[in-house]
C-alpha cells in the first residue's frame, strides 16, 4: 500500500518547487514505465519507486526482475487519488530529475532548437516527443517557460522525455558566449524567407517564440536569418499562423532533408 509519507511527497510534485526540491517527477501509464525502467538503477530518468497494482506486477515479472525494481503494491483505488489523468492508470513511479548542464560541445556539433516563453505543457510535450522522432536531441527554453517535468508535459512526451536534453537558460547570453558565437541562427517569423528555399546547413540553432506573441525583438542582433513557412491555403484565407508545435515538426523535417538514414 502507499504510506502516507509517500502520499504526501507524491502530491507535492505537483508543485515544481517540490520537484526541484526532491530532483523526482512523477510518471503514469504502462508503456513510458515500460521505457523507463530499461534505464539503468541511478541513471537520468531512472525509477526512483514504483506503484503498481498486483495485476500489473504479475503480468510484468521479467521487467521488474531484469531491471531490479521493487515495486510497492496498491489499487488502481490508491492510484486514482494521485494520479492526474482522468482514467487512473495500474502503474505509477517517481523518476529522477537528471542535473542540467550545458554542453557546449554538444550545442556546437548538434541542432538545437531554441524556445522564447513558451507556456502551454501539451505543446511543449509534443515538441520533445517531435524532437524525438527527427533525432533531434538538444532543447533549450527561456526560464520563464513551462517547467518539463509539468505532469501535463511528461505524459505529452510519451517516453521521449528520456531521450532529449531539455536546458532552462537565458538564450541570449548563450548565444553571446564567444564558443557559440559562429553557430547559425534561425529565427521562425509569420514573414522571412521562406523555409522551403532556404538551405539551413549543418547544425544550426533554431529560435521559436511564445505561442501567442512570436520572438521579440530583443534576439534581433544574434539571428543570422529570418525564416518563414508560407502558407498555401486557397486566395490566402487559411489559417493566420502554425501552432509552434506544428511548426516544429516542418522545420525538424526540412532539417534532416536529404540525410540518409542509420541503420
Amino acid at each position: 500500500m502507499i504510506s502516507t509519507s509517500q502520499t504526501k511527497l507524491v502530491r507535492s510534485l505537483r508543485q515544481k518547487k517540490f520537484r526541484y526540491q526532491h530532483r523526482l517527477y512523477q510518471v503514469e501509464g504502462e508503456k513510458m514505465i515500460r521505457e523507463l525502467a530499461k534505464i539503468k538503477a541511478g541513471d537520468n530518468h531512472s525509477i526512483h519507486q514504483l506503484f503498481a497494482t498486483g495485476s500489473w506486477i504479475g503480468r510484468n515479472e521479467n521487467l521488474l526482475s531484469s531491471s531490479a525494481i521493487s515495486p510497492i503494491e496498491t489499487t488502481v483505488s490508491d492510484i486514482k487519488k494521485l494520479s492526474n489523468l482522468v482514467t487512473p492508470p495500474e502503474v505509477m513511479a517517481l523518476v529522477r530529475i537528471p542535473d542540467p548542464q550545458v554542453n557546449i560541445k554538444v550545442l556546437l556539433n548538434s541542432s538545437v532548437l531554441a524556445f522564447e516563453s513558451i507556456r502551454d505543457p501539451g505543446n511543449l510535450g509534443t515538441i520533445i516527443r517531435t524532437a524525438d522522432w527527427f533525432g533531434i536531441g538538444q532543447i533549450i527554453c527561456s526560464p520563464d517557460s513551462v517547467d518539463v517535468y509539468n505532469p501535463k508535459v511528461v505524459q505529452s512526451t510519451m517516453g521521449a522525455i528520456a531521450r532529449i536534453s531539455v536546458l532552462y537558460a537565458d538564450i541570449n547570453e548563450l548565444l553571446g558566449q564567444p564558443e557559440i558565437k559562429e553557430k547559425k541562427v534561425y529565427g521562425t517569423f509569420l514573414e522571412g524567407d521562406n523555409i522551403y528555399q532556404t538551405p539551413l546547413g549543418e547544425h544550426p540553432l533554431v529560435l521559436f517564440g511564445n505561442e501567442s506573441h512570436g520572438l521579440s525583438n530583443r534576439f534581433d542582433s544574434q539571428i543570422h536569418q529570418k525564416i518563414s513557412i508560407p502558407s498555401f491555403s486557397r486566395n490566402g484565407m487559411g489559417s493566420e499562423s502554425l501552432n509552434v508545435a506544428s511548426s516544429v515538426a516542418v522545420v525538424c523535417s526540412e532539417l534532416k532533408r536529404g540525410i540518409p538514414l542509420i541503420g
